[in-house]
């Protein structure tokens, strides 16, 4: 027997692409003389696209249902960037099976129409296909779910159906460096459906005998597998890509679709707050401010490039907030010393990042900015800071409202090792609608 298998990952709501995949499987797979299948690998949904905002990822589903998905996992963008509740429910009028092991609410049940495996048989073959996501533990956590050791839930998985199947496939929401993990720990594996760091393979890759395979990210490529079956054991293996420039064209209207269903008003009255990212704007202040409120902090800093895109208009609808902070980004609370805090502020004083292209963590803008201060003050030339106007005392803990993606390392490498509160669901555009209505 051959078995095609179809694969996607990390679509990440650019529908366009995703259209132009949609109408190459369904010319392409009834031409088979084989059985086929169609994997998605999770992190289709992207709230940054309007029309997956304005469903809440609803709309992601019933493509996936078009595309006659036959199984799909979840990736952190399901799994974090939408409320526990969404999650439950995000799946309801799916036409396909939802996998994955190491996600549970509180009492230990996976999130509704999720299955911790699937087994499907092709003509007479048993495949199980086991998935696991990226173990973001604070996000989950913050959200009412616990999420588990991929690797371990995996193991237990295929233990759990131990001679129940003879042909083995993981998706895997982890990255690619889990992946190869996997290979050596896991030999028995058929083959590992890769996605979260955004890898491809052109042909696949072979580590001890486990074929991976990965279709990088944002639909720029269509993943094909080809499984050859006898006597129940793959015999013969091979992946490729296909760049969706290679697909067939096609014409879509998400962006006007999310427009229409994000188009209530939400301020009546003209507002002017135009994007500058090199110098502290109107706009820019007034972000730092609706952090420092939100977060109930002693003092924020935020970065002037998470404003996307300026408003000057004489209505303000949800589909301009939308366009003006597009990161599916949360709030943070981070309690530091003093002496912390004041390492920090020398930092944002370098502005190393205030022309960079930035991407990942994410943001969904293109530079960076300038760091902005909020309640925070200094004197250079005397070493001095200022909270409230007042000395900040080394010994002395205060609290800090920032945005999660200076918590990974990259910018403010210290601050993912102090204590952080981790504020959800709520993203930048919501806290930031309440204080537009002030204006």
């Amino acid at each position: 027997m051959k078995l095609t298998i179809y694969h996607t990952n990390d679509i990440h709501s650019h529908l366009h692409e995703y259209a132009r995949i949609t109408k190459y499987l369904a010319q392409e797979r009834p031409k088979l003389q084989h059985p086929s299948l169609y994997l998605d690998i999770g992190d289709h949904v992207d709230l940054s696209a309007p029309v997956t905002e304005a469903t809440m990822g609803l709309k992601n589903v019933e493509l996936l249902n078009e595309s006659h998905c036959d199984i799909a996992t979840i990736g952190n963008n399901e799994g974090m960037t939408i409320s526990h509740d969404a999650l439950n429910t995000l799946y309801d009028q799916a036409t396909f099976d939802v996998t994955c092991a190491n996600v549970f609410d509180e009492q230990g049940r996976l999130p509704r129409n999720i299955v911790p495996s699937v087994i499907k048989v092709i003509e007479d073959t048993r495949i199980l296909f086991v998935a696991a996501t990226a173990p973001f533990t604070p996000f989950y956590r913050a959200l009412d779910w616990v999420v588990t050791d991929p690797l371990e839930a995996i193991k237990d998985e295929i233990y759990t159906h131990s001679g129940e199947y003879d042909v083995l496939v993981v998706m895997s929401h982890v990255g690619v460096f889990f992946d190869e993990k996997l290979c050596q720990e896991i030999p028995e594996i058929d083959l590992i459906l890769g996605s979260h760091t955004h890898h491809y393979f052109e042909n696949g890759e072979v580590q001890n005998g486990v074929l991976m395979a990965a279709a990088g990210k944002y639909g720029n490529y269509l993943g094909e597998v080809t499984l050859d079956i006898e006597n129940h054991k793959v015999i013969g293996k091979s992946a490729t890509i296909y760049p969706v420039d290679t697909l067939p064209e096609v014409e879509t209207n998400y962006e006007a679709e999310g427009k229409t269903l994000l188009s209530d008003a939400v301020i009546d009255h003209p507002v002017r707050l135009p994007r500058r990212t090199n110098m502290i704007s109107e706009t820019a202040y007034m972000l730092a401010e609706s952090v420092f409120e939100f977060t109930n902090a002693d003092c924020s800093i935020i970065n002037a490039g998470l404003i996307v895109k300026g408003i000057d208009a004489d209505c303000v609808t949800e589909y301009d907030i939308h366009q003006m902070l597009p990161h599916p980004i949360n709030m943070v609370r981070i309690r530091l010393s003093g002496q912390a805090l004041k390492q920090v502020i020398i930092k944002s004083q370098k502005q190393e990042y205030i022309h960079e292209h930035a991407q990942g963590l994410g943001f969904r803008g293109d530079i960076f900015g300038g760091y902005i201060l909020y309640n925070l003050g200094f004197i250079e030339s005397e070493s001095r800071y200022f909270i409230n106007g007042e000395e900040i005392e080394n010994d002395q803990t205060y609290i800090l409202g920032t945005v999660d993606m200076y918590t990974f390392g990259r910018y403010f490498p210290t601050l993912k090792e102090h204590a952080i509160d981790y504020l959800m669901p709520e993203f930048l555009r919501d806290i930031f609608k309440e204080k537009l209505l002030e204006y």
